[in-house]
């Protein structure tokens, strides 16, 4: 059978996912260099053990590469600074903001906040994209600075 050039194929670590894969070699006493194939699908993006076969079309051998798919960094905000939301009496609804994964593209933030905010705060919102997650504050400002209009219909009349 094809003896294999490399005696351990080296780890594959990628943050998403490994779009393509290079064939290792092995050496056979009739044809001398032949190339692995493999059936494993492209692209990859979990972590997995992709089985290489080397074949002389009478005799094959086999070898394992391990594919490390670690995603490591966590979105950023498209917002450098979420701007302060005021109100004067409450706040009903809240836009969530967004930031951008190197993994998942756009990701919507989530917020424990709950509605209706009737008092100044600070809303946490969280990115995640599964694996890692980063926060962002927003500051919510209730004032009321409408001076109360008297209502022209319940004034006695002198």
């Amino acid at each position: 059978a094809p003896v294999a050039d490399v005696a351990t194929l080296p780890t594959i670590t990628a943050q998403c996912s490994v779009t393509s894969l290079t064939p290792p070699t092995a050496t056979d006493n009739c044809l001398g260099v032949v190339t692995a194939s493999t059936t494993a699908v492209l692209p990859i993006t979990s972590s997995t053990t992709v089985v290489w076969t080397y074949s002389d079309g009478t005799n094959s051998t086999t070898q394992n590469q391990s594919i490390v798919i670690a995603d490591t960094i966590a979105p950023v905000a498209d917002a450098a600074t979420l701007p302060t939301i005021t109100a004067q009496c409450s706040v009903t609804s809240l836009t969530p903001p967004t930031a951008t994964d190197n993994c998942l593209g756009v990701v919507t933030a989530s917020t424990t906040a709950v509605l209706p905010i009737t008092s100044s705060t600070t809303v946490v919102w969280t990115y995640s994209d599964g694996t890692n997650s980063t926060t962002q504050n927003q500051s919510i400002v209730i004032a009321d600075t409408t001076a109360p209009v008297a209502d022209a219909a319940t004034l006695p009349t002198i």
